[in-house]
């Protein structure tokens, strides 16, 4: 009995051992083994190609978020240069030839009368007024029906480092009035609004990048305008200093209208204008985005003509 009893606890004993050894291998695999890592999620940062941020302004680029893709290392607007404003009117176009030209009659022979006003916050400049040295003022006006190679600029100086100006084209007619035609009268027939900003150098409004006629062509009812919106550029090449120093990185005191770091026969100037990475090669002598059978090349060339890559 005493001896059954003793095989009895030992066999107690022997399974409370075998029970501990394994609770004890449990607990040392669990606290020494190697812990697996959860998988992190790779995150991928998008990117942003320089030519998303040469036809924006400075609002559109913090808009939607691109201001964070760019080391903006000077914030300055005009530091080299002091800050002013030029518009310049390359081309006004009276539109209504062509229907006076299929009607009977010669009425297309007498040449329409007009002339334009600009504002350039606030500061409004007459382009009839004209006033000689001695005080004498007189009246010019365009009698034509078509303003080609007549071009005008008018310079506003700007406080330093403002970051938008607001900007209006008026084209004005004078007409015959009165129930003889005796009299006259300037009728109003187009106006434009824009808002330039400084530091991207571009403008929106009623005429912007990338709109349906053209970046500087603005198409009215009754006049055609060909314009441009730039400011005073220490190196003159066209190009703001704030573009300059944290989109292109290039050197703000250097021209470069004729540079052409990346070998595409298109130099610096124009391709920012129009949008394209001067520093990355393309393929400009075939490239043809507007499809007239002008490639970009050509496109570049006939600039003085106004030109427009994207438009026909």
């Amino acid at each position: 009995m005493i001896k059954a009893k003793k095989r009895n606890l030992k066999a107690i004993i022997a399974i409370i051992i075998v029970i501990a050894l394994i609770l004890s291998g449990i607990y040392a695999y669990i606290t020494f083994s190697p812990k697996k890592e959860k998988p992190h999620k790779a995150v991928t940062t998008p990117k942003i190609y320089t030519t998303e941020l040469l036809t924006k302004t400075y609002d559109q680029l913090k808009a939607e978020g691109l201001l964070n893709f760019l080391n903006i290392t000077d914030n300055r607007i005009s530091p080299t240069e002091n800050q002013g404003l030029v518009l310049e009117i390359k081309r006004i176009r009276h539109r209504g030839l062509l229907d006076l030209m299929f009607k009977p009659g010669t009425a297309w022979k007498k040449k329409p009368m007009f002339y334009f006003i600009s504002e350039m916050d606030g500061l409004k400049y007459v382009s009839k007024d004209i006033e000689s040295a001695g005080g004498a003022k007189a009246e010019t006006l365009f009698n034509t029906w078509d303003a080609i190679f007549q071009e005008s600029k008018i310079m506003k100086d700007v406080p330093e480092e403002q970051e938008t100006s607001d900007v209006i084209l008026t084209i004005m007619e004078r007409e015959k009035a009165g129930l003889f035609g005796f009299k006259t009268k300037d009728v109003e027939k187009e106006k434009i609004h824009l808002v330039y900003d400084y530091r991207t150098g571009r403008w929106t409004g009623d005429d912007y990048f990338d709109d349906s006629d053209g970046y500087g062509h603005y198409v009215g009812d009754n006049f055609e305008i060909w314009f441009d919106l730039y400011q005073i550029d220490y190196d003159m090449d066209g190009i703001p200093y704030w573009v300059e120093v944290n989109i292109l990185h290039t050197n703000p005191k250097v021209d470069d209208s004729k540079l052409d770091p990346d070998n595409d026969g298109v130099p610096t100037a124009w391709e920012w204008r129009w949008g394209y990475d001067p520093l990355v090669w393309d393929d400009h002598k075939n490239l043809d985005p507007d499809i007239d059978g002008i490639e970009n090349i050509e496109e570049y060339k006939m600039a003085k003509w106004f030109a427009d890559p994207f438009r026909p």
